[in-house]
Order: structure tokens, then sequence, then C-alpha cells
């Protein structure tokens, strides 16, 4: 989820446990970090003994015997809004999760921001696994591509993908283009990645990558979000009915051209973003709790939904109404019948 960059939505805050790159890596990306976004970063006494680490290793092959759920958002964060409780109860059933995020999320902020997302977006899916906050980090090569790729130690069917396509909005207000709906839209436009691995795509580029990580990853479930929305990038309106984020539907655009080019016995589900807000809470009270959680979890990390000092106890604005639905995309937006949890996470 990427709100209008002039009014974030405030969300929950603790202090003290924000994530941090460990100290030997740090400075190589500070150096590569905006001045604002690196002060943003830098360690500071209340956050020098993060709960979570985060070191580089190779990674060991994984049993995915149980079928794999490959997942494409456009920010994190929208994958704990939208495609939960599905995340959730695919990790829970001891699947393969590979979730896929194509732009950096950093609303103009550059790489700092998009790390703290990063973190909190870790630590979301490691409750999720009922495991510790301690990752692996490595670079996955795709074809003549290298993406970044976080790996849960406790339990590495779970991997978290980064193109980190940087994410501001080029033009004032809702109704500009971003990167990635431009790159989608636009003829001969291209978008370079952040770092450690920056790249530059043409929309040609990032559709066979994203098909040659299809075929790589050999998915039973490709999950996306709605491509379905035809309103133009430009007239989109935030909060209007039926219209969403222009990542949002440049991005499941993206994913459905390269499941075209990359065919095969997977299922395709479609998830409806900003509009579901519009229908029926359709999760029980657990199902919405146990959403919430992970997602104030996630919202901890990020500074600009949930500010130092603000009352984040509580998802508001949107986030409250999407934290109680979860909905197909498709003509008649029916909703998904997610599971309730009836037993706890295995330790892994």
């Amino acid at each position: 989820m990427h709100s209008l960059p002039s009014a974030p939505h405030p969300r929950k805050h603790r202090p003290g446990r924000r994530g941090l790159l460990p100290a030997l890596i740090l400075p190589l990306f500070l150096a590569l970090i905006p001045p604002r976004a690196a002060r943003a970063a830098l360690p500071t006494a209340a956050t020098a003994a993060p709960r979570a680490t985060v070191q580089a290793a190779a990674q060991a092959p994984t049993d995915c015997a149980g079928g794999k759920v490959l997942s494409f958002v456009a920010h994190p964060d929208d994958d704990l809004l939208f495609m939960n409780p599905d995340q959730d109860d695919a990790i829970r059933q001891g699947r393969c999760v590979r979730t896929v995020y194509l732009t950096a999320g950093d609303r103009g902020e550059g790489l700092g921001y998009t790390l703290a997302r990063e973190r909190g977006i870790m630590a979301a899916y490691a409750d999720m696994a009922g495991a510790a906050d301690a990752w692996n980090t490595d670079g996955l090569t795709v074809g003549q591509h290298t993406l970044v790729r976080h790996t849960l130690r406790a339990n590495p069917r779970i991997q978290l993908i980064m193109l980190r396509l940087p994410d501001p909005w080029l033009g004032a207000g809702w109704g500009s283009l971003t990167p990635l709906s431009r790159l989608e839209s636009v003829p001969h436009a291209r978008v370079r990645s952040y770092a450690p691995y920056p790249d530059t795509y043409t929309r040609g580029e990032l559709v066979r990558l994203l098909a040659d990580l299809i075929r790589q990853e050999h998915p039973r479930d490709v999950r996306l979000m709605d491509p379905s929305i035809t309103i133009p990038y430009r007239s989109l309106c935030w909060r209007c009915a039926g219209h969403d984020h222009p990542d949002h539907i440049a991005g499941a655009r993206l994913v459905e051209a390269a499941m075209a080019l990359a065919p095969g016995p997977y299922s395709r589900t479609a998830y409806l973003n900003y509009p579901s807000q519009e229908l029926q809470a359709n999760l029980d009270a657990a199902q919405t709790a146990r959403k919430t959680e992970i997602y104030l979890r996630y919202a901890e990390d990020d500074p600009l939904s949930c500010p130092p000092g603000a009352d984040c106890s509580a998802p508001k604005g949107p986030e409250a109404a999407w934290v109680g639905r979860q909905y197909y995309a498709g003509p008649a937006a029916q909703p998904l019948q997610a599971r309730a949890p009836q037993a706890k996470p295995q330790e892994r």
C-alpha cells in the first residue's frame, strides 16, 4: 500500500525495535543513500540492539513438496493488507512462500526508508511463521539479473524477493505517474533499481525478468494484485470509489504479461486492493485480530506509516477496513473464504 505522499496514515509504533543492517554492511548501503535518508538509517541509542538480524549467506536447498506460492505485490505491506490471511495460511500449512516486491516503496525518501520497510515486512513474516526474526540476505540470480533475497533462517521455505524499483510520484498529486506505471504505459520508458544490484529495465525487460522468475520458481499458485481497473493512471483518485493505486494496477498488468510468457500448471489468484474497503467485512473476529497483529508488526518499522510518538495501537484510515477484508478481484469481487487458524505454527 502506498498512499498519497502528502497525507500518510499514522499507525502503531514501539520505540527501540527498528531493524538495522549489521555494522559490516551498513556503511556500504549508507554510501548509496541520499543524505536525508542516510541520517534516518543511522543507528541511535534506541536502535543499537535490534530484535532481528540480517546477514549475507548462501541458501541451502529447501523442501517445497507442499507446493510453492509465488506472490507479486507493488509495495511492502500490500500482501499483508490485501492477500492475508491467505499468505498466513500458506505458511501455517508448511508451504513454500515466495513474495516478490516490485517497487522499493520509498515514496521518494530513498533507500534508507526502503530498508526500514523491508525490516518491517521481514518481522511480519517471522511473526506469521512463529519464528525468530532473523534472516539471511543474498542475491538471487534470475537470467542476467540479480535481485535481493531475504530468507528466514528458522524456516527457509519463506523468502522475500526485492526488485527495489524507485517509487516517487512523478508529478504533483495523486493523478501523476509513478516510475512503475510510467514503465508499464509509456513507450521506451526505463527505470533503474536501487543498490546493491542496480539494473535498468524497459517494460519488455521487466516482463521477461518476471517470466524467468516464474519459470525458475515452479510455483503451484501465483498470486497478484488486481489488473482489471481500466481508469487511466493520471485519472486515479485517492479514496474515490472503485479506484486503486497506479503501482497496484501496473504491477498486476506486468505480472499478467509475464504469466503469458511463462504459462504453466499453476493457479492464478488476483486480489482486490483499495476497493475492498467499499465491500462488507468478510473475515471473522479471530482472523481480523490476527491480520491486524501481523500488519501492526510491520508498521512498527515504517516511520512514515507510524511516526515516533504516534498512537499506533490500531490501524487507522482505510487500513482499519482492509484488515477485516480479503476479496478476489473480478467482475463480482467474490470474497475469499479464508480459514481461521486451527493450530499454532510449527517451530522450525
